[in-house]
């Protein structure tokens, strides 16, 4: 079912940001988008619930649009790094509650995080972590940093742990890695017990640091 709870505001519309509206608006969100190019707004108006020409380094501007109302903001601006930064640092003073910000490197990251963006993403960096830890153990399907030093990974049980119990599972002993849920076939088993006998091919949702979760999988 599709939810239409929440509101988000998409500030700039190049590829990434495009794909944030676009994926939003599949979901079921309501999309406020915005870029000062015309026909970057005119590219995304037929999925979005509102698409405008401005500029939200203006606070003016900004204030107009209302932006402290959306649950939250990202700023996707690209290759623009003066007009990223004091577009955020506008949003954040108006009062956004929550405040995303497109990083094009960790020199402008850095500054992001001084003028208080909530989250910062480095989407080259963090597509690259994805794929070599895909790389590094196939038996990872996916790796998601979620910030404060912890990840997501999503790992398939092989031969060698089939038929043990979860507990059993030298990786999930650890008392820093947390099983979210169990993928089997269609079904997921949310908050699984430990005493939960695995089948190959299932799927565990584990999260822990993101420093040891690599070193962990080895036990795996």
């Amino acid at each position: 079912m599709k939810s239409i709870s929440k509101q988000f505001a998409v500030i700039g519309l190049g590829r990434f940001g495009s794909s944030v509206c676009r994926e939003l608006s599949d979901s079921g969100a309501e999309v406020l988008a915005v870029d000062i190019n015309e026909a970057r707004v005119n590219a995304v108006s037929n999925i979005t619930n509102n698409a405008i020409v401005a500029n939200c380094s203006n606070e003016e501007t900004a204030q107009e649009l209302k932006l402290d109302e959306y649950d939250m903001v990202m700023v996707a601006i690209g290759s623009d790094v003066n007009a990223s930064i004091l577009t955020t640092l506008v949003v954040k003073e108006l009062g956004a509650k929550n405040v995303w910000v497109k990083a094009n490197d960790k020199f402008h990251a850095k500054i992001l995080q001084k003028i208080g963006a909530d989250h910062v993403i480095l989407p080259e960096r963090d597509m690259g972590v994805r794929v070599a830890r895909k790389m590094l153990d196939r038996r990872v399907f996916d790796f998601h940093d979620i910030g404060s030093g912890l990840a997501i990974s999503e790992i398939v049980i092989a031969l060698k742990n089939m038929g043990k119990k979860l507990g059993d599972v030298s990786m999930c002993k650890d008392a820093d890695m947390k099983v979210l849920a169990i993928k089997r076939g269609p079904e997921i088993i949310d908050s699984p017990d430990y005493n939960t006998v695995l089948e190959m091919g299932d799927i565990l949702f584990i999260v822990g640091p993101h420093s040891a979760m690599a070193h962990r999988m080895k036990s795996m």
